[in-house]
């Protein structure tokens, strides 16, 4: 079994912005750093990578399959490749770090 066998989320503590990146900055490569305003839904989608997503600030609601994963600062999304989801942003927005694997 590795991380990315199925979508998952593991709990976290608060974190901020910095710490967020440098703890999913690869030793070679990049991260990416997406605002949502309130209620901002993506729609369904794919990727053709694994993702990591770390929320800092907020909270979303990630939508896969039949399932709803609400994460809060400090939790990350494992997100196989090729999963289908969509997202929704909460009342306050929210702030996450990706990176793909």
């Amino acid at each position: 079994m590795t991380e990315f066998d199925k979508p998952r989320v593991l709990r976290g503590t608060p974190i901020s912005l910095e710490a967020a990146i440098y703890s999913l900055l690869p030793e070679t490569g990049s991260v990416e750093v997406q605002r949502d305003t309130p209620g901002r839904h993506h729609p369904p989608h794919t990727h053709a990578t694994h993702e990591i997503l770390l929320v800092v600030e907020g909270n979303i609601t990630f939508h896969i399959a039949d399932d709803d994963y609400v994460c809060t600062s400090g939790d990350r999304l494992y997100l196989p490749a090729h999963t289908l989801h969509a997202s929704t942003a909460g009342d306050k927005g929210c702030i996450y770090v990706i990176v793909q694997k």
